[in-house]
């Protein structure tokens, strides 16, 4: 018995495909251990742990299989063995066969024929095509699978395909749900979060930490660059900022410093998890004057997504419980009745008064790196100094 994969999204991708194909199976041998053999249109996994493949982005099924060979009455006595002990209770049943080797014969349709009257003859159960409480899956192929379960997985397109980026993580749902669904499109996702500790350290032992480890279900590893809140905020307080905003001022910090470690460790993007009109700092205007401070792409996979949706996601990928526990946000602290259409000319002036490079270069020396893994089995956490 073995592990037949399919994958959706790479059909598409012409003479590319090989490329991703073999990223996918460097993600799923990585992920779930064991031999990973590509073949036409499918990979076999023989070993390791298959339940991992429901966390690992380019699978979009997976079926634990029996291999027979392509012979007709092998096909059907199997098929007969295997269903013996399901048939307790007289479940309804569909045979279902596709046929990626068009030299066999018979065609599909004749197969699956032959195969259901046989399972009438011998157990008496009654067909049903459209919702079989016993569905029988055949692919033929280089050889012949037999599967009865098809397990979901994420889809998408395998991380790492599609670049590496850098994503500015809160303590809150939305921007671990943003991650999420960057990976799911390819992209290998590192983290910044910028914190109102006195310490880097302190980071250890919050929440955070077991956000990302949790992510990283869905790609194995990754860095996580720990920035001090308070050099900002010192900054504010010497240059006697009025109210109002603070908080698209910390965002442009934000964006600015991100902008910086990326270029840096070579992320071609940032991402967010900002959703438009969600909370003052979304309004169109609000992105608009903190986005024109970076020089590389804002990725917002989430712009369009109410919190309901966002939420629901959340809950999906296991993120929910950890991000709604008390967190001491940054971006809560800063201001009870931040700007909703700020100006950027008004921001930038304000910036000139602030001394926003001086601010900057103060906390990029205090930027530290964690590399982590699940949590599990990748649970070591190794620490680095500064990325300045």
């Amino acid at each position: 018995m073995l592990t037949l994969v399919h994958y959706g999204e790479l059909f598409l991708k012409g003479k590319n495909r090989r490329s991703f194909e073999e990223k996918l199976k460097g993600n799923i041998s990585r992920a779930v251990g064991g031999s990973v053999k590509v073949l036409d249109g499918r990979m076999v996994v023989e070993g390791g742990s298959p339940e991992l493949l429901r966390t690992v982005p380019g699978v979009a099924w997976f079926a634990r299989a029996f291999v027979v060979h392509k012979d007709v009455d092998e096909i059907c006595g199997a098929v007969l063995g295997l269903i013996e002990p399901k048939v307790s209770g007289g479940p309804s049943f569909g045979v279902f066969v596709k046929r990626a080797d068009k030299m066999f014969r018979p065609g599909s349709m004749e197969l699956a024929k032959t195969v259901g009257e046989k399972v009438v003859r011998q157990y008496g159960l009654s067909v049903n095509l459209k919702n079989p409480d016993l569905p029988i899956y055949i692919e033929i192929a280089e050889r012949c699978y037999i599967h009865f379960e098809r397990i979901n997985g994420v889809g998408g397109l395998p991380v790492g395909s599609s670049g590496q980026v850098l994503c500015l993580l809160s303590g809150g749902i939305d921007s671990p749900v943003s991650a999420y669904s960057m990976m799911k499109r390819g992209c290998r996702v590192d983290f910044i979060h910028f914190h109102a500790f006195p310490s880097n350290e302190q980071i250890e032992g919050s929440k955070i930490i077991r956000l990302v480890e949790s992510l990283n279900r869905f790609q194995c590893s990754s860095k996580l660059f720990v920035v001090p809140y308070f050099p900002f905020q010192l900054g504010l307080l010497t240059a006697g900022i009025g109210a109002g905003y603070e908080m698209v001022l910390f965002r442009r910090f934000m964006v600015r410093l991100s902008q910086m470690v990326a270029q840096e460790r070579g992320h071609g993007a940032l991402v967010t998890g900002d959703s438009l009109g969600q909370v003052a700092s979304q309004t169109i205007e609000n992105i608009t004057a903190v986005y024109e401070v970076s020089r590389i792409p804002m990725l917002q996979p989430l712009i369009s997504f109410n919190k309901t949706e966002i939420v629901e996601l959340s809950k999906v990928i296991g993120a929910y419980e950890t991000s709604i526990e008390p967190y001491k946000d940054c971006c809560s602290i800063i201001v009870a009745h931040p700007k909703t259409k700020a100006k950027p000319e008004v921001v930038r002036a304000i910036e000139k008064k602030l001394d926003i490079e001086s601010v900057l270069e103060q906390t990029l020396a205090r930027v530290t790196t964690l590399e982590l893994g699940t949590g599990t089995d990748h649970g070591e956490r190794k620490s680095s100094g500064s990325v300045s």
